[in-house]
């Protein structure tokens, strides 16, 4: 039997991909690129924005006009139900915590038997992946989060945090390191939160991650200012000057404004979020930031939008992730009253432009540098490499998963590069 799966959303979505892919081979389903050519169909969905749901609906309607085996995976399973009682009636659901019940979904999908799997517990650090980019290993390191923010539907779509243990997490690192992967991407819902739960935090995990041998480089993913405050701050950005990690640190503070923080219920104030950064900077050289940015929360003012303008312009990131506010029934933040789209427009456009001349200034410092990248993805006319800071640098030739000696000549806003670009 042919499969396609189409997989929307983070990190940690694509890897339940991945993990789905692994069960499914295993047993001896083959994997096909072409919904057109599939037996079954598998949409592993995302909801972080109504954007993205209103998206998620128009796959499941053209998946469901084809007549053929769908199943729905991914947050929308318990995010919006309804939506795929809608566009979907037929299909079978499997949720984020249920991936390993997925060769048991596909076979009675296919014999026309319509089952949910909603309720699961699966360990993701001891299931295989299947890596759809053969270079980087994406290893969840646990499931759900800690927080109650007000805008983000994460709590309903996959629970309170649940972590996986560290010798599981380390035993998937080391194979996936004897198969040919170069880089390790440590990611989850929140990663500072990691270990509350079993009596172990981070730091921890990365001590221990760190004594595996080989060449390989370490994405830490997105933390949570707020779990900072349950860490040793300093002791975890040592642990960033090692060779084996990337030099970037992508910490969401999401507004400029502690009132507006304060209403999303995040947990701590801009001078808290300075504060860590601040530390990582200290420790760790030429450390890459990217943060992340929600424009017009239904209670941001005027004078709160300013606030966050001068807190980039104070901050200087390399990256910022620029979302306009999305109300996600379910979330306490749905029903406040929405502020005109026009406003958030123009706001997002200004924060837009002002990122954009930031990050350009910081990346022409990068010309002139010369060292190790790795190069992890193909694209057109060329290859994308990293180096330990975890830059994206265009170079024309090379070979996915190996490691290069570069200089960089040009710099542009999103990215360096070994050539110029027309």
């Amino acid at each position: 039997m042919k499969f396609y799966i189409e997989t929307y959303g983070c990190s940690a979505n694509r890897n339940d991909s991945e993990i789905m892919v692994a069960l499914l081979l295993k047993e001896g389903f083959e994997l096909c690129n072409n919904y057109n050519d599939a037996d079954l169909i598998i949409l592993n969905t995302c909801s972080v924005k109504q954007a993205t749901i209103s998206r998620m609906c128009e796959r499941m309607k053209l998946f469901s006009q084809t007549k053929k085996p769908l199943i729905i995976a991914g947050c929308l399973t318990k995010v919006r139900k309804d939506l795929i009682e809608k566009f979907a009636p037929n299909a079978s659901l499997i949720s984020p915590s249920s991936i390993d019940k997925i060769v048991d979904v596909a076979k009675t999908t296919i014999n026309n038997k319509k089952v949910e799997f909603l309720n699961g517990n699966a360990n993701k650090a001891i299931l295989p992946s299947f890596r759809f980019n053969e270079v980087i290993e994406i290893v969840q390191i646990a499931e759900g989060c800690l927080s109650n923010c007000t805008f983000c539907a994460t709590k309903i779509a996959r629970g309170n945090i649940k972590s996986f243990r560290i010798g599981d997490i380390k035993r998937k690192i080391e194979n996936a390191i004897n198969s040919g992967a170069k880089e390790i991407w440590i990611t989850s819902q929140d990663n500072s939160a990691y270990g509350r739960d079993i009596g172990t935090n981070l730091i921890e995990l990365l001590e221990e991650i760190l004594k595996i041998e080989g060449k390989f480089w370490i994405r830490v993913g997105m933390m949570n200012p707020l779990h900072f405050k349950k860490l040793e701050v300093e002791k975890l950005a040592e642990l960033f000057n090692n060779e084996k990690v990337f030099k970037f640190l992508h910490v969401p503070v999401q507004s400029g404004s502690n009132k507006v923080l304060n209403d999303m219920q995040r947990g701590y104030t801009v001078e808290e979020f300075l504060e860590f950064v601040e530390i990582f900077r200290k420790i760790v050289k030429n450390i890459t930031i990217a943060t992340d940015i929600i424009v017009g929360y239904p209670t941001e003012t005027e004078k709160d939008f300013e606030k966050t303008l001068e807190l980039i312009k104070e901050l200087k990131p390399d990256v910022v992730n620029i979302s306009r506010f999305s109300a996600i029934k379910g979330t306490k933040a749905y029903n406040l009253k929405k502020l005109n789209s026009k406003i958030l427009k123009e706001r997002s456009k200004e924060l837009t432009n002002l990122v954009k001349k930031i990050s350009f200034e910081k990346n022409k410092r990068w010309i002139g540098w010369k060292g190790e990248v790795l190069i992890d993805e193909k694209v057109k006319n060329g290859f994308i490499a990293r180096n330990i800071y975890y830059k994206p640098i265009f170079i024309k030739e090379g070979e996915l998963g190996t490691f290069k000696e570069v200089k960089i000549k040009y710099a542009y806003p999103n990215f360096l590069s070994t050539v110029k670009i027309n």
